[in-house]
């Protein structure tokens, strides 16, 4: 028999999740755990009365992590069939890096397409900011959460203030003007990695400033002793190319497999 019990502590989430990635030995990416897994459901796994494994699954009804233990692996192919024949589920997000995962979803799958590609830093490129003599990189405070609001995307309520209080938003002044953002974030579930992103205001792209950006926030990650990560939707051609640029490569990605 198969049961599933739902988590709401976000303690014990963020402990199941970091216990996962150490099965697969590197984090996936920090945006993806801050915000994908971060609000996604977290459901524990019963078989036969027993605690096997977990699985969290989106707003969406798109399965975005599954894990079963080792001493039931002979059992997670059955368990898997039962999520998808359940309708929890409709589809699964899944990474590259995660091969027992991305196994079953694709035994299970309909379709396939990337969705996201995941970066590691493969070269440090030193890049001077051309046509912004009077510009400023600092960390981001309160007074700046309106000017952000108003040229940059809110992931969601509270977003921006989340990273200010944390000391993770960066902002790249010149004079009094806005040109971008920079995020960073120690990945919770591995220390030794930081996440890094970037958002440029709409009227200055294609200048260099995303580049620039990611290359401080590259040199913040190795100061603080960090490998740097990034990402970005497969249909964001203009934020590969900023990465690509600042010495990044694709080693994975993350894809949506359809079950329906």
């Amino acid at each position: 028999m198969i049961e599933f019990k739902e988590i709401e502590s976000l303690k014990k989430r963020r402990d199941i999740n970091k216990e996962y990635i150490k099965t697969i030995g590197v984090p996936i990416d920090g945006f993806w755990e801050n915000v994908v897994i971060g609000t996604s459901k977290c459901y524990q796994i019963i078989h036969d009365k027993k605690l096997v494994g977990h699985f969290f699954v989106d707003a969406n009804k798109t399965l975005v992590q599954f894990h079963v233990i080792k001493e039931y692996y002979t059992s997670r192919t059955e368990i898997f069939e039962y999520i998808i024949k359940s309708k929890k589920v409709r589809s699964a997000d899944v990474s590259t890096k995660e091969l027992e995962y991305l196994a079953l979803c694709l035994d299970n799958q309909k379709s396939v397409e990337v969705h996201t590609y995941l970066f590691d830093d493969n070269q440090k490129i030193t890049q001077e900011l051309n046509g912004f003599s009077k510009s400023t990189f600092r960390l981001a405070n309160k007074d700046d959460i309106d000017t952000i609001k108003i040229n940059c995307d809110v992931a969601y309520d509270g977003y921006y203030e989340d990273l200010i209080e944390n000391d993770n938003l960066f902002v790249l002044y010149n004079e009094s003007c806005l040109l971008g953002i920079g995020e960073f974030r120690v990945i919770t579930s591995n220390e030794q990695y930081g996440d890094i992103g970037v958002v440029v205001a709409e009227e200055y792209r294609r200048r260099g400033i995303g580049t620039f950006i990611i290359n401080q926030l590259k040199e913040h990650c190795y100061n603080k002793e960090l490998q740097p990560l990034a990402c970005c939707e497969v249909e964001n051609i203009a934020s590969r190319n900023t990465m690509e640029k600042a010495g990044f490569i694709t080693k994975h990605c993350i894809l949506h497999i359809n079950f329906k």
